[in-house]
């Protein structure tokens, strides 16, 4: 296997596919239509639900992240990710200051989890693969006692499908990459597009229980590729097969090299006999992939050995087959089988694949064969089976009738057996790590610590209270942040989407769910009512957009094809632009300038008709003016108007091959490039300092990366971070001067923004700032009627020092002139520029002098 050595990126990257037995129907803009597609003539795009969409939102929630990030192509480019990954490591310097970013959570909240492996040799170790979170190790303490780590590869890798750990040597240890449901490729006339969560690259492989890691199977410049599954022969254990999107690939050697010895794609699953290695069983196909079927090879899997079983097997399928071998007596061997939107049914052998029977076609996996089920066997009881899909069911019969169990969350991708227990068995589902002790009868929730939850855009902090945020999850509704890890969770249902928090009243928040479903809560989220019911008309968004008017907070907006306004905080909803939809494109993103609740900018997601496109309004939305420009035409996921000028706006742009930031000075007249020397990697959020406008951050899906020089150069900014971490939305607490990142897989991250603290950038001569100006107290603080405010100024410069207010608008300018060098004092009297009385609260005094500004916070009390 050729091998190319470099560390690359392994970032959240998204393609659903529309097979033609898919329950689901999207097109893209540039896909290649069959005849069946072509009498579908309702077009819909990525994101967008329509009436043919299942009860169950997985392909649409993979669907929005996919087609985003391709669009307009039907795919990103192999290396794209690559070379985004290798400039921003080679050839960006890396901010660094006083702190760095530290996890806030939700500590208790995990996400889609995807590989478990119990390591066999100190089974009170578990590892976990999380869909976009990365590695994490399980360390079990006591029955009720356990902690969890993230297991740091060096690599930026995201989804871990597959885990195995060494038999004989814990230190080894074996992790496929990438989250990958179907194989890109035509037939029959109809284009499939990827079906994944992640990218993959390749297989990785740590000889010291996890501190280091390399590459064995280097996919680093065909991220179109997955490692799907992995088993280690029972006896030898340099002996691996991992079943990948392309087939079967086999090493002898402990991963030095590969070879591929079953070329039917997409092997879901393996199986090898336990008392004759030599007898192996590869599951292949998913969504439609040709050669779909079990395969058996009485060879230790030698190429050309492997023949296609039937003995009353389907002939094929439109999902995934997943196995379970009795281990009692191997010649048993179980198979869950499913479609593309349902089950198959449960068929087991007991002649070593020779023959089939089908014991039950309960539809277990319901609504997604293609994507969630298994069934396990107990290791010594062949009528004790375990079989979930959607949800978890048990029979005590050989798997002829299934019982439905509660106790975890829905939707079940994996699971791992104790090695000297077969009553204890670890379970990865949409909402983390279980495990049951018992057999079945009762299961215990392990993720606390399991930091993995999955965030769209649409994250919000209150003005007042750093202890008081709110956010989204895929598939795990909304939740509160409360000022601990340990979060509120499961408020109103679905999949989070958007939220809001009332700027002066931070006990009135807004959350939501798929398809622009707002709810509102006065009590700070402790009960909530839907007022979304004259929220209707046009085409809506998955994670459709609501945005609240910071500085008139009973005034929202919010996106289908239509904008709507609220003045009363929802009660009440209006249909602005003339009830005219923008251009008939759904909505995809909205930004309100802070300052004034009129001007408005919102961006439609662009469909085979109709490219994307920026539209602007400077009167409250009764009419809206089309300003795209020169803009490329990407999914513009991000919108946000300055709160020092409300002329000035950033858009953030997803795909490839252009500039990912835009910037207009002139309310949108004209766009200009401010995302050079960012790296060309999907960007989904942009935010700007309120106390600096020259400070501007941006995240990708490479991390967060920062300018503090209005957009001229760009320096990295991941310190704290794993060395992958997606970032689906910026905001800023202000009552903190924090920044915070809401990622898709690892929670939310916070740390100062860099007007709070004194950066330096790695690779620079001597500090980042040239002029190392201090501001060094107020006194007395609080104060009634004056504060003497005390500074430091190094060199004579040009300095500024000004009063603003937690909104960083600016209240009175105390000082601008050419300022000599020393130690001074300066008195502010509580009045504003134009000599009248401020009212209580807290005020940020921020001075400058040339690339350098520092800030202190004073508290007036009248």
């Amino acid at each position: 296997m050729k091998k190319i050595g470099y560390a690359i990126v392994f970032v959240f990257f998204a393609f659903i596919a529309t097979s033609l037995l898919s329950i689901l129907v999207i097109n893209s803009y540039h896909k290649v239509k069959s005849p069946e597609t072509e009498a579908v003539e309702e077009v819909k795009h990525a994101g967008m639900r329509f009436s043919e969409e299942p009860k169950k939102e997985a392909l649409g929630a993979l669907q929005i992240l996919g087609d985003q990030r391709a669009y307009p192509e039907k795919f990103i480019p192999e290396d794209g990710y690559y070379r985004a990954h290798e400039y921003a490591q080679n050839r960006m310097k890396r901010v660094r200051s006083l702190d760095n970013w530290v996890s806030i959570g939700p500590a208790n909240q995990g996400g889609r989890t995807i590989g478990l492996c119990v390591d066999p040799k100190n089974p009170n170790t578990i590892y976990a693969g999380s869909a976009s979170g990365g590695l994490w190790r399980l360390t079990i303490s006591t029955s009720s006692s356990y902690t969890w780590e993230y297991v740091e590869t060096g690599y930026p890798v995201l989804g871990v499908n597959a885990i195995v750990v060494d038999h004989t040597n814990s230190d080894i240890i074996y992790i496929g990459t990438g989250e990958m449901y179907s194989y890109e490729g035509s037939f029959g006339g109809f284009y499939v597009r990827s079906t994944r969560g992640s990218v993959g690259i390749g297989l990785l492989k740590s000889t010291d229980r996890g501190k280091t890691w390399k590459k064995s199977i280097d996919w680093s410049y065909n991220q179109r590729r997955g490692v799907l599954s992995m088993k280690m022969h029972p006896t030898d254990p340099g002996i691996l097969f991992a079943g990948t999107s392309e087939g079967v690939y086999r090493t002898k050697n402990g991963g030095e090299t590969w070879e591929l010895v079953h070329t039917t794609l997409m092997a879901v699953d393996l199986a090898i006999n336990p008392n004759n290695p030599e007898i192996i069983y590869a599951s292949c196909g998913n969504l439609s992939s040709p050669g779909s079927g079990i395969y058996r090879s009485k060879s230790g899997g030698d190429s050309g050995s492997w023949t296609k079983l039937g003995g009353g097997l389907p002939s094929s399928w439109g999902g995934k087959a997943l196995l379970s071998i009795y281990k009692a007596s191997p010649n048993i061997i179980f198979a869950s089988i499913g479609e593309a939107g349902s089950s198959k049914g449960l068929y087991s052998s007991t002649d070593n694949g020779d023959t089939w029977t089908l014991l039950t076609s309960e539809d277990v996996a319901s609504y997604q064969g293609w994507f969630a089920h298994y069934v396990r066997v107990h290791p010594a009881d062949k009528n004790k089976v375990m079989c979930a899909g959607v949800n978890f069911y048990f029979s005590t019969d050989g798997g002829k009738t299934l019982s439905s169990k509660s106790g975890m969350h829905v939707d079940h991708h994996c699971y791992a057996d104790h090695p000297a227990d077969p009553n204890i068995v670890y379970f990865g589902n949409d909402g983390g790590v279980y495990r049951t002790t018992d057999g079945g009868s009762s299961f215990q929730s392990l993720n606390k610590g399991y930091v993995t939850s999955q965030f769209y855009n649409g994250f919000s902090c209150s003005a007042k209270d750093p202890n008081c945020a709110i956010g989204g999850l895929q598939d795990n509704s909304t939740v509160l942040y409360q000022g601990t890890t340990t979060w509120k969770t499961g408020i109103i249902g679905g999949d989070g989407a958007f939220t809001a928090i009332n700027t002066q009243d931070d006990k009135i928040m807004f959350g939501s769910s798929q398809n622009l479903s707002v709810s509102r809560s006065a009590d700070r989220g402790q009960s909530w009512s839907n007022i979304s019911s004259q929220l209707s008309g046009g085409s809506v968004c998955f994670v459709a957009p609501f945005v609240l008017a910071p500085s008139k907070p009973a005034v929202l907006y919010a996106g289908t094809s239509y904008i709507f306004r609220t003045d009363n905080s929802g009660s009440d909803w209006v249909k602005m632009n003339g009830s005219a939809a923008l251009n008939g494109n759904a909505i995809l993103s909205i930004g309100v300038s802070p300052n004034n609740p009129d001007v408005v900018y919102a961006a439609t997601v662009p469909t085979s008709s109709r490219r994307s496109e920026v539209f602007t309004s400077t009167d409250g939305g009764t009419t809206f003016k089309k300003v795209t420009g020169a803009l490329p035409d990407r999914y513009y996921l991000d919108i946000q108007i300055s709160p020092h000028d409300d002329k000035v706006a950033y858009v953030s742009l997803l795909g490839f091959g252009t500039s990912h930031l835009y910037r207009t000075e002139d309310g949108g007249v004209t766009w200009h490039d401010a995302g050079q020397g960012l790296p060309d990697a999907p960007a989904s959020a942009v935010i700007i300092d309120p106390f600096d406008y020259k400070h501007i951050y941006v995240g990708s899906d490479l991390g967060v990366f920062v300018s503090t020089d209005y957009a001229k150069t760009w320096n990295s900014f991941k310190d704290g971070m794993p060395t992958a971490a997606l970032v689906m939305d910026l905001t800023v607490s202000p009552s903190n001067k924090k920044i915070r990142a809401a990622t898709h897989g690892n929670g939310v991250y916070e740390r100062l923004l860099l007007s709070a603290t004194n950066p330096i950038v790695d690779g620079a001569k001597g500090p980042f700032y040239s002029n190392q100006i201090s501001l060094k107290r107020s006194y007395p603080n609080p104060f009634r009627v004056r504060t003497n405010i005390e500074f430091t100024v190094p060199n004579s410069s040009l300095v500024t020092m000004q009063i603003c207010n937690l909104k960083g608008q600016q209240v009175r300018t105390l000082i601008s002139k050419i300022h000599p060098a020393g130690q001074f004092s300066v008195v502010w009297d509580g009045r504003d520029d134009f000599s009248r009385e401020v009212p209580t609260g807290s005020y940020i005094c921020r001075l400058t002098s040339g690339d350098c500004t520092t800030t202190i916070t004073m508290n007036l009390i009248r």
